[in-house]
C-alpha cells in the first residue's frame, strides 16, 4: 500500500467525516476517516457552534464599521450555527476569521458549511490568507486580472465577485515572498444558489492549492458540485503562517444573511 500523506489526503477525499468513507473499508479509506484523531500527528479543529457565544480565543468577527450589518453570532437551530447580516449598504461586509496557526508545508485545509439567503449582488471568498490590513474588505482585489491587496502577502481563497466581469467562483491565489504572481482558476461555472447548504473546502499541499464544493442539503449524502484535486497550481509560500478566512459582502443595498454550519481546519503536526 502506498504511504499516505495525511493532511492533503484527507482533503481530497469526497466525504472524509462521513460514514461512506468507513463504508468504503479499505486500509486508505479507515485512515482517512481516523486521520482527525491521530493526535500526536495531527492538529484538528472543529467549530460546530454548541455554545451560545462564538470563542472570541479561536475567531475573530468583524463587520463593515459604521455598517448597519451584525456581526456572526450563535443563533438557536438544528445542530448549532452562526449567522451574521452584511445589511442594506452597499460593499457592506461580515467575516470571520481564524489565527495564524496553518501552514501548507503541513498540508494545512479547511471547510466551512454555509448558505446565503440571497446570491445576487454579492461576493464573498473562502480560503487561507494572512493577515489583512482590514477585516473587512477582501484579500483579492480583481478577479478578472487576478490581484490581491488588503496587506495580503499569501493567499489561496474561493473568490465570487457579481461586480466583476467573471461573475462566477475561481480559487485564487499569490506569494509575494516566493513569488508565485497573482493567478486565478476558474471553478467550472459555479455560483451558489440562494438558501442550499454548501461544504467549501481549500486544502493546500506544500504551496499548491486545490478546493472541493459539495451541496450538502442532504448532510449525510454530500454531492460534488465543483472543484478538484488535480492541477494543484502553486500559489503561495507553504511555510508562511495563514488562518481560515471568510468574507461576505453585499454589491447592492439587499442584505445578505449567512449561516453557518461548522468550519474544520486541519494539518499534520
Amino acid at each position: 500500500m502506498a504511504r499516505l500523506k495525511g493532511g492533503a489526503d484527507y482533503g481530497k477525499s469526497k466525504d472524509p467525516s462521513n460514514r461512506g468513507q468507513i463504508e468504503r473499508f479499505s486500509p486508505e479509506g479507515v485512515f482517512l476517516a481516523l486521520y482527525p484523531w491521530l493526535r500526536d500527528g495531527v492538529f484538528y479543529v472543529e467549530d460546530d457552534f454548541a455554545e451560545d457565544t462564538i470563542s472570541a480565543t479561536r475567531w475573530n468577527v468583524s463587520n463593515t464599521a459604521a455598517g448597519d450589518g451584525t456581526n456572526f453570532a450563535w443563533t438557536a437551530a438544528r445542530s448549532g450555527t452562526v449567522q451574521g447580516s452584511t445589511g442594506a449598504s452597499d460593499d457592506h461586509a461580515i467575516s470571520i476569521n481564524g489565527d495564524a496557526l496553518w501552514y501548507g508545508d503541513a498540508n494545512c485545509g479547511m471547510e466551512v458549511r454555509f448558505k446565503i439567503d440571497v446570491v445576487t449582488g454579492l461576493s464573498f471568498e473562502i480560503g487561507f490568507t494572512d493577515a489583512l490590513t482590514d477585516e473587512d474588505l477582501p484579500a483579492v482585489t480583481d478577479v478578472d486580472t487576478p490581484t490581491t491587496g488588503n496587506g495580503a502577502t499569501d493567499v489561496a481563497v474561493i473568490h465570487l465577485d457579481t461586480d466583476q466581469t467573471l461573475t462566477t467562483a475561481a480559487l485564487v491565489g499569490e506569494s509575494t515572498g516566493k513569488p508565485y504572481a497573482a493567478q486565478k482558476a476558474n471553478i467550472a461555472t459555479w455560483t451558489p444558489s440562494a438558501a442550499t447548504w454548501y461544504v467549501v473546502r481549500v486544502q493546500l499541499e506544500t504551496d499548491g492549492a486545490f478546493c472541493k464544493i459539495f451541496d450538502t442539503t442532504t448532510p449525510s449524502q454530500p454531492v460534488l458540485v465543483s472543484g478538484s484535486d488535480t492541477g494543484k497550481p502553486l500559489m503561495l509560500d507553504g511555510a508562511t503562517a495563514v488562518r481560515p478566512h471568510m468574507l461576505f459582502r453585499t454589491r447592492n443595498t439587499t442584505p445578505k444573511v449567512v449561516d453557518i454550519d461548522y468550519i474544520r481546519c486541519w494539518q499534520d503536526r
